[in-house]
């Protein structure tokens, strides 16, 4: 099926938010919507709680390596078809958990799924559209925002309809969709013509510049940070609102209107970042975030969750997009997959590290609030990293070059 640029860019783009709905926002962000309910129902402590959100991070870490060394052999469509796949299989298999080890299986099946989907399918779209990376990538994101916004309505919802087996049936309407994207993944996406290149850079040297590469490791460390603080903030957030006595309903409709704003966070921010540069807009937006993070703290009430929510919202996706997009603008077209899976390994590291400590520290130290603290303390050093971040802008060179091999290609 043959198409021109801008369709390929739109029909791309809206793909990719199916794909982040799915390995994302379902698989690894609406955990901390399902975790009073799942807590309760198959009788989990805090901290076997803070163990299942890192197991995802577990799987995800340990084969993220393994999926660029399969993307590049297999071709990436192979790979993402593979991941989508996986999580569907383990979106299911948390339909039916009977216990805390079966659902640590089927978390771990959800975490190497996304390592097998998500990178390989951001560096398509790089690959496809390198002059537009921040807009691709934030359109992409936006998938987060609107699976949160999915979740936060539908998952309260079951489980007001039938408190025994709501939540099973969300995770089993969410394999659904898992299954969906699958096929139309199959349909739709295509090798980039950017593939061949990209083989001829994928080597031992260019590897070890790039892991030596300052301005890569500083980004790798923001990276790092934005995923330990934020799947903490996801995981914990709905149980910190129920135990500072807010309604189930209230939690929910809030979570709902994380989801509606965070959709339009990292188009927006993507696009001004490819204007204003990488620099200024991960300080503003780590800033944001970081504020937004301490606010419950202070004000544990339902005005104090509302501004939480309000500003995380229209800061966290961007800061994915931001991020994602910084890895890429430090090297050559042909090693963007490079990058982009050198500074995600940093990402997992934070997403492994993070349930754990805040489980520990909601059990041992202190409550919610001791979790919350930690994340604003590594959000305040994040924010110090951001200042040495580099601008930089695709050559214009590569970028011609690619729009020629598309044209003769398509």
């Amino acid at each position: 099926m043959k198409m021109n640029t801008r369709n390929r860019l739109w029909i791309y783009s809206i793909l990719g938010m199916f794909t982040t709905i799915v390995v994302l926002a379902f698989a690894r962000l609406s955990y901390g919507v399902f975790l009073p309910f799942m807590r309760e129902s198959l009788r989990l402590s805090y901290k076997q709680a803070g163990y299942l959100g890192t197991t995802t991070s577990l799987g995800y870490l340990s084969t993220i390596i393994f999926a660029g060394i399969l993307a590049s052999k297999w071709g990436s469509k192979k790979t993402i078809l593979l991941g989508i796949s996986l999580v569907t299989v383990g979106l299911s298999g948390l339909a039916v958990t009977v216990s805390y080890w079966v659902s640590f299986l089927f978390m771990l099946v959800l975490g190497i799924g996304t390592s097998f989907t998500y990178t390989p399918f951001i560096s398509l779209l790089v690959a496809w559209f390198p002059q537009k990376k921040g807009l691709v990538i934030g359109l992409t994101t936006s998938g987060a925002g609107i699976g949160i916004l999915f979740a936060g309505i539908v998952v309260p919802f079951l489980e007001n309809w039938n408190h025994d087996i709501g939540w099973r049936v969300a995770w089993a309407l969410f394999a659904v969709i898992g299954l969906f994207v699958v096929v139309l993944t199959f349909i739709f996406i295509k090798e980039p013509p950017a593939d061949s290149s990209s083989v001829k850079s994928n080597n031992k040297n260019a590897a070890k510049e790039i892991y030596k590469n300052p301005s890569v490791i500083n980004v790798g460390l923001i990276y790092g940070i934005v995923g330990l603080t934020y799947i903490v903030q996801t995981i914990f957030i709905m149980s910190f609102m129920i135990f500072s006595e807010i309604s189930v309903k209230a939690a929910g409709q809030l979570m709902a209107v994380n989801g509606i704003l965070s959709i339009f966070s990292g188009p927006i921010w993507g696009a001004i970042s490819d204007r204003l540069g990488r620099r200024r807009s991960l300080t503003m937006t780590m800033g944001l975030t970081g504020l937004s993070m301490i606010l419950p703290v202070l004000f544990p009430s339902l005005i104090g969750f509302a501004i939480h929510i309000i500003i995380l919202s229209c800061t966290s996706t961007g800061l994915f997009a931001l991020t994602q997009a910084s890895s890429m603008d430090h090297v050559r077209p042909a090693e963007m997959p490079i990058a982009f899976s050198y500074v995600t390994f940093y990402f997992a590291v934070g997403q492994f590290i993070g349930p754990a400590i805040a489980g520990w520290l909601i059990d041992e130290g202190g409550g919610f609030k001791s979790a919350f603290i930690f994340s604003f303390i590594c959000l305040a050093f994040g924010l110090l990293l951001t200042l040495k971040v580099k601008n930089s802008h695709p050559s214009k060179q590569a970028i011609s070059y690619l729009e020629e091999e598309i044209n003769e290609l398509y």
